[in-house]
């Protein structure tokens, strides 16, 4: 009886010893250079303006480029 109670608590140990390492997450360490370094936010000219089809709005590019879905031009300006 001891036996089994003794092998029971045992890997209960083990089954919380894993679990407890396995809420950490596996993220690269940081260097200074990182942490310091800022993203530069792009802007797109006037000129890049994104215009989608009238039918089909999650097909974007240029004016008067052709939708892929029904080949009509792109004339609506995507607001961004």
């Amino acid at each position: 009886m001891k036996k089994i109670i003794l092998t029971a608590l045992t890997i209960a140990f083990v089954i919380a010893a894993c679990n407890s390492n396995s809420n950490k997450t596996n993220e690269p360490a940081k260097s200074a250079e990182t942490d310091t370094m800022v993203k530069k936010e792009t802007s797109r000219p006037i000129a890049e303006q994104l215009y989608s089809c009238p039918m089909h709005p999650e097909v974007t590019g240029k004016k008067d480029e052709k939708c892929s879905k029904c080949g009509m031009k792109l004339t609506v300006p995507v607001k961004q």
